[in-house]
């Protein structure tokens, strides 16, 4: 076979399949338009929502950094509910806040707060639930190891030493199976510190004895064998010093 007769062999073959494919496409060409611009819709529709879920989660951890109050904290966890570990952050950075606010009003008269003031038992109760929430969740555990932690020290704050016994327990089993050593080391030496904790402190009297009134050193003579020494006792008692009389006047008639 020559060049001549193989081009011509080509030219069949080419001009064969062109005209399969156009009755291919005749037939088919309207339901592979549709597939390819559906694929097509969804990448595009796949990368707007991954790179607006980055520019929310960026947003997100922004937000956070830039939150200082417990009320604050609890408006993150509530918006940024998509994103666990942020969440989980701002609910236990808020309890702790809220846990320390108690225990600054702890020894003060709480019975009329100021106005927006928590009083000592609704700031530990805002902690506590916080911490729960946490507790509660299937986050991580290093989350929830730490919530058992607060809701222990809250328990602790509030004289519940039966609570703050289980919270203890628990939170060393979760640092335990999860190998955070630092966590469950704590747990425990708190543990063994429960029971000197529920021990009231008892202030001693500063004085055993009773004060002596003036009454009674008035009545109670002086010990001279105790105060005067040997030499002192022997030694004779000072003269008494006397006014002088006056002279009397001379008698004119004299």
């Amino acid at each position: 076979m020559d060049a001549k007769e193989r081009h011509e062999l080509k030219d069949n073959d080419l001009a064969e399949f062109l005209q399969n494919f156009g009755d291919f496409w005749n037939k088919h060409g309207n339901s592979i338009s549709v597939v390819i611009l559906v694929v097509l819709v969804a990448w595009i529709g796949i990368r707007f929502y991954n790179n607006m879920q980055a520019t929310n989660h960026e947003n997100a951890w922004a937000d956070l950094a830039s939150t200082s109050s417990p009320q604050g904290y609890r408006e993150r966890a509530l918006e940024d509910t998509g994103f666990g570990a942020i969440q989980e952050i701002a609910l236990l950075r808020g309890a702790e806040q809220y846990h320390q606010k108690a225990i600054e009003h702890e020894n003060e008269d709480t019975a009329v707060p100021l106005p927006g003031m928590l009083t000592f038992e609704e700031s530990l109760k805002n902690a506590e639930a916080m911490y729960q929430q946490v507790l509660d969740s299937k986050s991580d555990p290093v989350f929830r190891a730490n919530a058992a932690v607060g809701l222990a020290n809250v328990a602790e704050t509030r004289g519940d030493f039966d609570a703050a016994n289980t919270y203890w327990t628990q939170a060393e089993k979760l640092a335990s199976d999860a190998r955070l050593g630092a966590i469950a080391a704590q747990a425990k030496i708190r543990l063994g510190m429960l029971d000197e904790l529920k021990q009231p402190i008892v202030f001693g009297n500063a004085a055993q004895t009773a004060p002596v009134t003036p009454d009674d050193t008035a009545n109670e003579a002086p010990d001279s064998s105790a105060t005067d020494s040997p030499a002192e006792a022997d030694a004779p008692a000072a003269p008494v010093e006397t006014a002088e009389p006056a002279a009397a006047p001379a008698d004119p008639g004299q």
